[in-house]
This record gives structure tokens, sequence and C-alpha cells, in this order.
């Protein structure tokens, strides 16, 4: 991440901005990228900023993060909303339940496989008839 302590000021960053076209950035990771915009975020206090420099700080941590300004648009509302940015993507929280085993799918691939890898229909209709005849 780019050392920006330089930057303390709102001219600074349009200085900045202004200067960096040709400049290339490593992007960083999720983490690393989600505290720094919170920090500066906080450090400008953007809440209290102007509609022009809200601007102005959006594209610069666009330019420095790499993201989108959809995405820089999300990030900077969730910090309104929770006063910090996290990630928010995780397990699902009630996953959709299993209907085969892994015992299951080994008999389906062993019965595939003694019958010469039939179509699906036809395994349906030997399953069935198994169930019906064997239980």
């Amino acid at each position: 991440m780019l050392k920006t302590q330089r930057l303390q000021t709102l001219e600074q960053v349009r200085a900045f901005l202004d200067g960096s076209d040709s400049l290339g950035f490593e992007v960083p990771s999720r983490e690393v990228a989600y505290n720094f915009i919170s920090q500066q975020l906080r450090r400008f206090g953007y809440i209290r900023l102007g509609k022009a420099d809200k601007g102005l700080i959006r594209r610069y941590l666009c330019r420095i993060t790499g993201l989108s300004r959809a995405q820089m648009t999300r990030l900077i509302t969730q910090f309104r909303n929770t006063g910090d940015i996290r990630d928010r993507r995780g397990p699902p929280i009630k996953p959709f339940a299993k209907r085969y085993t892994p015992d299951d799918v080994r008999l389906l691939a062993k019965t595939d496989a003694m019958h010469g890898a039939l179509s699906g229909p036809t395994m349906r209709k030997l399953c069935e008839r198994a169930y019906r005849v064997f239980g």
C-alpha cells in the first residue's frame, strides 16, 4: 500500500490525483484495502465534507485501491452506516440441505460403471426399479 501520510489536506490529494495519471499502483488484498479506506475516511472527516470534496476523496481511494466507483460507493455507505468497513461475505446462514451422502454418490458411480455409463434417465429408471424390487 502506498504511504500517504504526507497527504494531509484536500489540496494535496487534488495535486496527487492530477499528477498520478501515469503511475501504476499495486492492488492490495481486500482486508488491507478495507482498513486503508476506513483510515482515510476517518482522517479526512469524509462525513463532514462537502459534495465536491467527497468526490475528490472517492476518486483518490478508487485510484489507490483499484476498486470501481460502484464498489467504493457501497463501502462508503457501509462506513457511514456502521462506522467501519468489513468484508460482509461469508458462508450462507442456512446452506442447502444435502440430499445424498458421499456413500450414495459412490454407489451411483459404481452402478453407472457396471452398466457402461448409461444416460441419466435410464440410470434413474434402473435405480427406481432396484428400490421397488429390493427396498
